[in-house]
């Protein structure tokens, strides 16, 4: 990346964040002339605000109202404009009461902000549902006159609410209404004359339209093209032409002893605003262009053309330099001309109207303006105004040479008229403006006209007279121009594409075929002759190289026999030679070998055939150093893959020069030497061999802190090259490259840190120099690497760390790192990325199963600050990377040493506003996914459970489950009565039945009967159910949750141990799908009950789905709940690892 953009001041953030939502919605805040956003609408906003007597209710309750009043007027005979205009004030009501709410003031007595931004959203899309259905009616002015609403209409594209424009609420609808507007006003300028003239003598109307042209980001192609078609149904054009030439009037006719500047820059404001408005219409459709120049608006336009001319507005730039206002009317006007002329269909048409008006002269008169010149010494003010009009006086430029070149094209009666104009030298002027974008649309509008083929031509006809006539001054001139400003349009032509590739139009003229034999024109001439052709042949290269940059010419470039042609030129001009020209020609020359061989492996070897490699090396000794750089270009082009051109420029002696060039304080010159060499050893382990004892080494390993990214890069990737051999990665952190490698690693270049991985995890293939990397702070920025979204920066830093994790020595600094969380963690791109991180994580578990040295120095790291983060992460580490047979190992580090209670210290809560830290809520995350590891674990060591004790005799009575035979007793339960048998309760707790007793509403003697209401119908129900048949119903249970509270009320443990098992097998049957809010509440039931069972289940569950629980509570409440978990965690994990079996010596390694 060459430049990094700088991000917007925090000052300018929430505005910035209201133009993206804004953007995203399809309106456009960049125009700063645009009236929508103005401070009067924001004033006028507070003002309808000020007059609420009831503040923020009364505007929303005006809105329901609004609302509401949409169905009555759905219901209307003739609804569609109607409910259009009512939307429309909607809009600006839905617009007051955001404005409210975001007051200062009122939020600090309001407190129902999101509440309201909620309900707006709605009603915007229930507004939006309305309205569609409304447009679908057709407009029938017989049945009512719509265009009664057409005042509301131009109120609100004239005068809207700023807020509209970028409440995420409301923009959406504000775009929609604002093209259903404009599609309202052309339907009904379609129906009939009258009501097209009452339509067009809505005050504002036509002006409300434009501005929403303005408004409206132009990629809403809807909105843009309904408002074109709109103002066109309207004759709007008649309305903004009048009102151009009336201003044009003013400008022409007024002095300063009649007008103020204010008025001046007002009329010039106006006259941009309604330039631009054709161009946006005429831009939709080639229809709308058409109908635009037949209406004659070529002959509004093109008199403008003038206005920095005029004599009588010089008072304006005397009283204020540097003003830009003519001009960017101008601007605008080609830029219109441009846009009319720009649609395939009808093009001629338009072409012939806007000539006929005089655009071609006006235009060219434009062009031959001086261009801007620099001035010193000005103030900070004047010289911003100096530099916005050169920037402006450009720009106007680039757009007449655009228009010229779209009026001329495929039209020769027009091309004709430019040359007799003169128009051609003056776009040839332009190609040496310094402004790029000015060269490029004169290199597009030359080209449109021909002017290549021209020059081919004059080419071939200069070169035969010069080959009669050597001593022919004239001719040479004309020819070395003519080449010039071939290569120009090939330059230039390599960035325009809007009638076709430019480059190809050059080549396809034949330049290739008249050029090249120019390589050799002193050849042919005479060798008196050459220092007075060295120009042309400098032209001749220089024009070769630009048409080689696209590779589909480079095979017909070297079928025309540039090669022969170039070789000789290198050859011909050594380093000794003094004199510009000789210099230049070989930087020419070997810049056109350069292009022509990139990523050619036929020209390469054609190239080493005609002995174009020792010129080239030879070239490397100039003093010159711009043709050494050029020289060390072409080299490491014919050097990339090609072996047998390394053989022979390394047999040319070009290693000691270029080593000596890595040496140089010229950044562009060490960068392109190191480029050689990398390309030289690639793949070449004796080049590499011959390089290294040539001394490159300490050179190569200065430029890890040179000033130039490209040569950091260039050499971090050749170290990487060079620690292939053992012997040279020792030398290489000896002579002082990790340190600088690592600080490319935090680079903001995506391919220098990529390089300076790639680098050191060459260097971390070597046991000293694994500990070497890591004690020089190289840990945290690979692993940071690991975060970005490349695959190849991904795959680097993952092998660097794969080499890190060999070494013993560097284990326990990684894992207190959190090196295992992070790779276990991370989403990576490609595949073997997935396998390096795999393979490094089983390589840290190796090592740890191997030396226990190490786990005794993680365990003492650990207990050493139990508290602190280290420990935290070593406790979390250890969980994923200890893994002993019997799990022996696992106690010792998490029973004995203290690793569990370090894990669930984490969870517990931190403090108001720490558990919403992402740094926080992420340990929160790793411990608890380890817990649920570590759990697991210990669960597949487990030896099988004990018989658990028989449960109570299932009853088998349901003949007689709720029935009337032999019913004793009957319960009402909320007004439905259950039948039941006293027998059937005789092993009921006491508690039960003494319930029942005082429960009795019958009188001695009688049948039985008890009021059980306090408990729920289907709670009694499933109690009976029970009661009968001993099952419970597992598709309930919420049932079961409710029945568990009636067993812990009358102490029947058979009832709630049933109870138990359902709910925690209900926990396990959802999964995932469990809610988070339904777990806290089971949690906190069986809490309150001492369920024991179930509050594990729910505790694991929490563990397992931490992710989804984290999500759906946030981190604030998770926390909490963790927190109320801790208890039961610990309780149930301290069980399991005592079931744990243990050795016959009761010896681990860690204990013996």
């Amino acid at each position: 990346m060459d430049s990094a953009e700088k991000p917007p001041s925090a000052a300018a953030g929430g505005d910035a964040r209201r133009k993206r939502k804004a953007n995203a919605a399809g309106i456009q805040t960049g125009n700063k002339e645009s009236a929508a956003p103005g401070s009067a609408e924001r004033a006028a906003a507070k003002q309808l605000v000020a007059e609420q007597p009831n503040g923020v209710p009364e505007l929303v309750r005006r809105v329901d109202t609004m609302i509401r009043d949409l169905d009555e007027i759905m219901k209307l005979a003739n609804p569609h404009v109607a409910v259009v205009a009512h939307v429309a004030d909607l809009v600006n009501a839905m617009g007051a009461v955001i404005t409210a709410v975001e007051n200062p003031a009122a939020k600090a007595e309001f407190h129902g902000e999101q509440k309201i931004h909620n309900e707006i959203k709605a009603q915007a899309e229930r507004a939006k549902e309305i309205l569609g259905k409304a447009v679908k009616v057709k407009i029938d002015q017989n049945l009512s006159d719509s265009t009664v609403h057409l005042p509301r209409l131009a109120n609100f594209m004239t005068n809207p609410l700023p807020i509209i424009f970028t409440a995420e609420e409301l923009a959406p609808l504000t775009v929609d209404v604002a093209r259903r507007a404009a599609e309202a006003c052309w339907k009904l300028a379609l129906f009939d004359s009258a009501t097209k003239q009452k339509t067009r003598a809505a005050v504002g109307l036509l002006d409300g339209l434009r501005q929403v042209l303005e408004t409206v980001n132009p990629k809403e192609s809807k909105v843009h093209r309904a408002v074109a078609n709109a103002l066109l149904a309207l004759d709007a054009h008649d309305y903004f032409g009048g009102k151009i030439t009336e201003a044009f009037g003013f400008l022409a006719t007024s002095d300063k002893t009649s007008v103020t500047r204010a008025e001046v820059e007002n009329a010039l404001k106006g006259l941009k605003r309604d330039v631009r408005m054709f161009a946006d219409i005429a831009k939709q459709d080639s229809d709308h262009a058409g109908k635009l120049a037949a209406e004659g608006i070529g002959a509004v336009l093109v008199p403008l053309l003038g206005l920095k001319e005029k004599k009588n507005l010089a008072w304006v730039e005397e009283q204020k330099p540097y003003f830009t206002g003519a001009v960017a009317v101008e601007k605008e006007v080609c830029h219109a001309i441009g846009v009319l002329v720009s649609h395939i269909a009808d093009r001629e048409v338009c072409q012939s109207y806007i000539v006929d008006a005089g655009a071609i002269p006006a235009l060219i008169q434009i062009l031959n303006r001086p261009p801007p010149i620099a001035v010193s010494g000005l103030s900070a003010e004047t010289r911003r105004a100096a530099e916005a009009y050169a920037s402006a006086s450009h720009e106007l430029a680039r757009r007449a040479a655009d228009a010229i070149r779209k009026l001329v094209h495929d039209f020769e009666a027009f091309k004709l008229m430019v040359r007799q104009e003169e128009g051609v030298p003056t776009l040839r002027a332009l190609l040496d403006r310094r402004d790029t974008k000015v060269q490029r649309a004169a290199a597009a509008a030359l080209l449109t006209l021909g002017e290549h083929d021209r020059l081919v031509k004059e080419i071939e006809k200069l070169t035969e007279t010069l080959v009669a006539r050597p001593d022919a001054d004239r001719a040479r001139d004309a020819l070395k121009t003519a080449v010039r400003t071939l290569a120009e349009l090939a330059k230039e032509g390599q960035q325009v594409s809007a009638e076709g590739d430019m480059v190809d139009a050059v080549v396809r003229s034949g330049a290739v075929e008249a050029i090249v034999p120019l390589l050799s024109l002193s050849q042919r001439v005479g060798e008196e002759y050459d220092v007075s052709f060295g120009d042309i042949e400098k032209e001749a290269s220089y024009a070769i190289s630009l048409m080689a940059s696209k590779d589909v010419n480079q095979n017909r470039i070297a079928a025309a026999g540039a090669l022969p042609g170039l070789v000789a030129l290198l050859q011909r001009y050594p380093p000794q030679t003094t004199g510009s020209v000789a210099t230049s020609v070989a930087r020419r020359a070997a810049d056109a070998v350069t292009n022509l061989a990139h990523e050619n492996n036929v020209i390469k070897n054609e190239v080493r055939k005609e002995g174009g490699i020792p010129p080239l090396v030879s070239l490397l000794e100039t003093k010159d150093p711009k043709v050494k750089r050029a020289a060390a270009s072409a080299l490491r082009t014919l050097a990339f893959k090609n072996d047998d051109n390394k053989n022979q420029i390394v047999e040319c002696g070009a290693l000691p020069m270029l080593i000596f060039m890595v040496k140089s304080d010229d950044a562009l010159i060490h960068y392109e030497a190191v480029g050689v060499i990398g390309n030289l050893v690639h793949s070449s382990t004796h080049i590499k061999r011959r390089v290294l004892d040539e001394g490159a080494l300490q050179p190569v390993i200065g430029l890890l802190s040179s000033e130039c990214p490209e040569s950091q890069r260039e050499a971090a990737l050749l170290l990487g090259q060079f620690a292939t051999t053992d012997s040279f990665k020792i030398k290489m952190v000896q002579r002082g490259a990790i340190r600088p490698l690592i600080q490319m690693l935090g680079n903001n270049d995506e391919q220098l840190r990529e390089m300076a991985a790639f680098a050191l995890g060459r260097l971390a293939q070597d046991a000293d120099n694994q500990v070497g990397i890591l004690h020089a702070a190289g840990l945290r920025p690979l692993l940071d690497l690991l975060d970005c979204d490349k695959g190849n920066l991904q795959h680097n830093a993952a092998f660097a760390l794969y080499g890190l994790a060999d070494n013993e020595d560097n284990v326990p600094d990684i894992v207190r790192e959190g090196t295992v969380q992070r790779l276990m963690g991370r989403e990576l791109i490609v595949q073997a990325s997935k396998d390096c991180v795999k393979k490094t994580l089983d390589r840290l578990k190796g090592k740890i199963a191997s030396s226990a040295r190490v786990l005794r120095y993680l365990i003492y790291l650990m207990t050493t600050d139990p508290d602190g983060a280290d420990a935290q992460r070593i406790a979390v580490a250890l969980v994923h990377l200890v893994d002993d047979a019997l799990g022996e190992e696992l106690r010792e580090v998490f029973i004995k040493k203290l690793g569990l209670p370090i894990l669930l210290r984490v969870l517990m809560p931190s403090g108001p506003g720490n558990d919403k830290t992402t740094a926080k809520a992420q340990s929160r995350n790793e411990a608890c996914f380890a817990l649920h590891v570590l759990l697991k674990k210990v669960t597949g060591k487990l030896p099988p459970e004990d018989a658990p004790l028989p449960p109570t005799p299932d009853a088998h009575l349901d003949e007689h489950f709720n029935t009337p035979d032999l019913s004793d007793i009957t319960f009402v339960v909320g007004g439905e009565e259950f039948f039941a048998h006293k027998i059937a309760f005789t092993h009921f707790p006491n508690q039960f039945h003494d319930d029942v007793s005082a429960r009795r509403t019958s009188a001695p003697g009688e049948r039985a009967v008890v009021d059980f209401s306090h408990l729920s119908g289907d709670v009694f129900r499933a109690l009976m159910r029970f009661t009968y048949v001993s099952s419970l119903d597992s598709e309930r249970p919420d049932i079961a949750q409710d029945l568990m509270r009636v067993a812990v009320k009358y102490d029947m443990h058979e009832l709630k141990r049933r109870c138990e098992s359902l709910l925690c097998d209900d926990v396990v049957a959802k999964g995932e799908t469990l809610g988070a809010f339904d777990l806290v509440e089971r949690f906190d039931l069986a809490e309150s009950l001492d369920a024991t069972s179930v509050s594990i289940r729910c505790a694991l569950h929490a563990l397992e789905h931490h992710v989804a629980m984290n999500t759906q509570l946030g981190p604030t409440k998770f926390a909490q709940l963790t927190g109320k978990m801790v208890g039961r965690i610990d309780e149930h994990a301290r069980a399991m690892f005592h079931r744990l079996p243990t050795s016959s010596d009761g010896q681990t390694r860690l204990t013996a």
